[in-house]
């Protein structure tokens, strides 16, 4: 058990340094990008309204996003299989709507490979949805949290499938990091918990009982439209 506190605390101290270099990177860009008033530019509810929506938008837009998943698993069984993180990725598309100047939802459609390593390789593929809330500290920084549910589609162990008969396909948990934005670019870090057992009763060929979730860091770029 202390292995994994350490394991969780470890990766926890990288999603946060991480956090706090786009913080500084968040900070440094709205530096560079000052505000000007045009006295005879569009009125207050127009320029309200161009900030929530389109391509300069600090909450609104879709776009395509991909990047470094660091994936392990946590739980009662981790003490035994003393797992080690599985560098994997995931890729897919979002589309975030906003409320109000500061806030906004964002939701993703995401395929995200998932895993551990313990002797042999295992790899678990998922389609994932994250819903989060997006809060906007400035122009170019914000903070993201939320539920996610997810698939899987496939299983691996050294390459080989795994018969998905007796694993749990399903997945929630909860996401939350954060990104900055300049223009149509996004740079973002992220931590995603699971709590769904990975494994049902059953033999599926791994060395484990069912306790037994995944977390992951991530780190990823986007492109919004």
């Amino acid at each position: 058990m202390i292995t994994l506190l350490t394991k969780i605390t470890i990766m926890k101290k990288h999603i946060l340094s991480a956090v706090m270099l786009l913080l500084s990177l968040g900070c440094f860009a709205q530096v560079q990008e000052p505000e000007t008033e045009d006295l005879t530019g569009p009125t207050t509810l127009q320029k309200n309204h161009n900030e929530l929506s389109g391509l300069d938008a600090r909450n609104g837009g879709f776009g395509i996003k991909g990047g470094l998943n660091l994936a392990n698993v946590y739980g009662d069984d981790t003490d035994a299989l003393n797992p080690g993180s599985l560098t994997s990725f995931h890729a897919g598309i979002y589309a975030q709507f906003a409320l109000a100047e500061k806030f906004s939802l964002q939701v993703e459609g995401l395929y995200s490979r998932k895993g551990y390593e313990a002797e042999m390789d295992n790899r678990f593929d998922y389609l994932e949805l994250p819903l989060l809330a997006v809060y906007n500290i400035t122009d170019n920084f914000s903070l993201h949290l939320g539920p996610q549910v997810s698939v899987m589609i496939a299983a691996k162990q050294d390459g080989h499938e795994i018969n998905m008969e007796n694993l749990n396909t399903f997945d929630y948990g909860l996401a939350g990091g954060a990104e900055v934005r300049f223009r149509m670019m996004r740079v973002g870090a992220r931590y995603n918990l699971g709590f769904a057992g990975l494994l049902d009763d059953g033999d599926t060929g791994l060395p484990v009982g069912n306790e037994l979730m995944h977390n992951v860091a991530q780190l990823y770029v986007g492109v919004g439209f």
